[in-house]
């Protein structure tokens, strides 16, 4: 609103003009016309001086917002402990589209030592959202909320992007966040997305699939045909659709029908009955199925799988 609503559009119906449209419309058949311009100009005037005022205030006052919101998160949940960080500022151009701050879930009673890692990905909806919302969205039904479901001892790693996932920049985000939390089980390291997340957690695969233990590329489109799906043929690997969005079950059934050709012994397929593709997005982030078999894969159980560190990966800016 903001933006169509600035003040040089608001102040646009001057005094002077308001004058000349009081003398043209003076007939007392043109007096409700006027007084509707008039009640119109003010009406959009204080809009605009709204929308702008909240925005000037969200700025000053999205820290405070945010932090109140983790705190209300934690409050609620019994097992997992929220964080929200900022990514260091001289990272901020090599991360291309992924935003300042990303979230982080560990568990309140963790045993310590070297942990598995889930790295979820949010879909489009996600792209223009702000932090806060994408916080309380991912409480709900992502990351957040599926490590919650969960109760399992493990790192929930949920970076925030505004446009779609590009495998380069998560692998520079993925170092970022090693360095801050050094304590990841490198060899147990797991992906998630749905739509766009969906999308972005088979590119990043393709690209890099010695990096994960298993990965579950879900609620996906195809934009072209599936190129290289040989190196998938050892990684673990889940897919999930709703069996009801649209063209997406025949894509995600390609990639599937594909890794079983290219060899693969480790791929499955879930298709939850009725489900449009906002009942599928819950379906997966409330899958507690999903995150106890992500657990039992470690790369060191794998025959042919190598750990590769992703400050070595070749795609890393």
């Amino acid at each position: 609103m903001a933006k169509s609503l600035n003040s040089s559009y608001t102040h646009s119906i001057d005094t002077h003009e308001i004058s000349i449209m009081q003398k043209s419309l003076a007939r007392p058949k043109h007096a409700r016309i006027l007084k509707t311009l008039m009640i119109v100009s003010c009406v959009l005037l204080i809009l605009t001086n709204t929308a702008l005022a909240t925005q000037t205030l969200s700025k000053e006052d999205e820290q405070q917002l945010i932090e109140r919101t983790v705190k209300r998160i934690n409050n609620d949940f019994n097992n997992m402990k929220v964080e929200v960080f900022t990514w260091p500022k001289d990272s901020l151009n090599k991360l291309g589209n992924i935003k300042p701050s990303a979230f982080v879930a560990v568990h309140k009673n963790s045993k310590g030592g070297k942990r598995p890692l889930i790295v979820s990905l949010h879909g489009g909806g996600g792209k223009k959202s702000s932090i806060v919302d994408q916080l309380i969205r991912s409480a709900r039904v992502k990351g957040l909320a599926l490590a919650e479901k969960s109760n399992q001892d493990f790192i929930m790693f949920e970076p925030n992007s505004s446009d779609s996932w590009d495998p380069v920049t998560l692998n520079y985000a993925l170092s970022l966040f090693l360095r801050r939390y050094p304590n990841v089980d490198t060899n147990r390291i797991y992906l998630i997305g749905h739509s766009m997340g969906g999308s972005g957690a088979l590119a990043w695969a393709l690209n890099d699939p010695d990096l994960f233990a298993a990965v579950s590329p879900t609620g996906f489109r195809l934009k072209a045909p599936l190129k290289s799906v040989h190196v998938l043929a050892k990684l673990p690997i889940w897919l999930a659709v709703g069996s009801e969005d649209g063209v997406r079950p025949d894509d995600v059934m390609s990639v599937y029908s594909a890794l079983k050709k290219a060899g693969n012994k480790h791929v499955g397929f879930t298709a939850f009955p009725g489900a449009n593709h906002s009942q599928a997005n819950a379906a997966v982030f409330h899958s507690t199925d999903i995150v106890e078999w992500f657990l039992t894969q470690s790369k060191k159980q794998q025959i042919g799988r190598q750990n590769i560190e992703p400050t070595n990966l070749s795609s890393s800016p």
